[in-house]
């Protein structure tokens, strides 16, 4: 009966100066932030089933997949990480610190970036997509995704096993084994998308105040996603993703101006013309403003302010 098959890589063999050029050609599914000065690697791979598990000892380095590349190469599937340091991996919800020792699971069809950190014995499973999706539906919520405690202990355990003995199963022996990994990561996955999906919710209602007392104290000044994002430490997509519920970032601003407005008529002491007020809310053009006003409040800015005894 036929072994797995089995191959090493490293650059040993290679001329100096071209060994991360040859190492970064192995892993076309990312960009690599390394330094080409010196570098050094070695990558053993056994496929076991569906499964490709690789055994990685290279100088430091980050992976990363932006949108474009994803575009580009339409690769798909499941990359699980098992490093004996600790780094941070950045997605479009956040970044995350992953303790050594602990598994993270990434999602290739979705953009993130790996810190830069030396591979030592590091442990990578590649699964493929419909392996995944078999024993776990909701696969996209395994994104960024970190494995530890009991049962990232427990999966961590088997990934160093099956480092160790994969090369001697057999390929009968192999499919068996890959289906009972399968059905491992599904089970150590499974508490951990419960309290992501738990803890999200609780964040992001955090997040979202603080999206909205950011746009309050921005309420006369133009909507600039991208330095609203910077600023709140959040992805674009997280943004428009937390006021979707809300009707959207630009419908949420336009409430607030219009409470800050309805606050300035109902002042006694305010001064200012209605034009001036709407204005200084970002609301340049007073049909616009009047236009707005209605619709939410019923009546025109002007009636409402003649409603309590102003004119102007």
């Amino acid at each position: 009966m036929p072994l797995v098959p089995r191959s090493l890589f490293t650059t040993d063999s290679v001329p100096e100066r071209d060994r991360f050029a040859a190492w970064r050609s192995l892993f076309s599914a990312h960009d690599l932030d390394a330094d080409p000065v010196g570098f050094s690697g070695s990558i053993e791979t056994v496929v076991v089933g569906a499964m490709a598990l690789r055994v990685m000892n290279a100088a430091p380095q980050g992976p990363s997949r932006s949108r474009s590349q994803i575009r580009r190469d339409g690769q798909d599937g499941f990359i699980l990480h098992l490093s004996r340091h600790a780094y941070r991996v950045e997605t479009e919800h956040g970044t995350t610190d992953v303790p050594a020792g602990a598994v993270s699971l990434n999602d290739l069809s979705q953009p993130y970036r790996r810190s830069r950190v030396p591979e030592t014995g590091s442990l990578i499973l590649a699964l493929p997509r419909s392996s995944v999706a078999a024993v776990l539906p909701d696969e996209e919520a395994l994104h960024g995704l970190i494995l530890q405690g009991g049962t990232g202990r427990l999966l961590a355990d088997h990934l160093r096993s099956l480092a160790a003995n994969g090369h001697g199963l057999t390929t009968v022996e192999a499919a068996h084994v890959a289906q009972a990994t399968l059905h491992m990561v599904a089970a150590c996955a499974r508490p951990s998308l419960e309290a992501a999906d738990r803890a999200s919710t609780s964040l992001d209602a955090v997040r979202l105040k603080s999206a909205k007392q950011f746009l309050r104290g921005h309420l006369g000044t133009p909507l600039r996603i991208d330095a609203m994002a910077k600023a709140l430490g959040m992805s674009r997509s997280q943004l428009y993703r937390l006021f979707e519920p809300e009707g959207g970032i630009a419908r949420t601003l336009a409430r607030q101006r219009l409470a800050a407005i309805r606050t300035a008529l109902d002042d006694p002491l305010e001064r200012r013309s209605i034009g001036e007020i709407g204005e200084a809310y970002g609301f340049g053009n007073g049909a616009r403003l009047s236009r707005a006003f209605r619709q939410v409040y019923g009546v025109a800015p002007r009636d409402y302010r003649a409603a309590s005894g102003r004119t102007s």
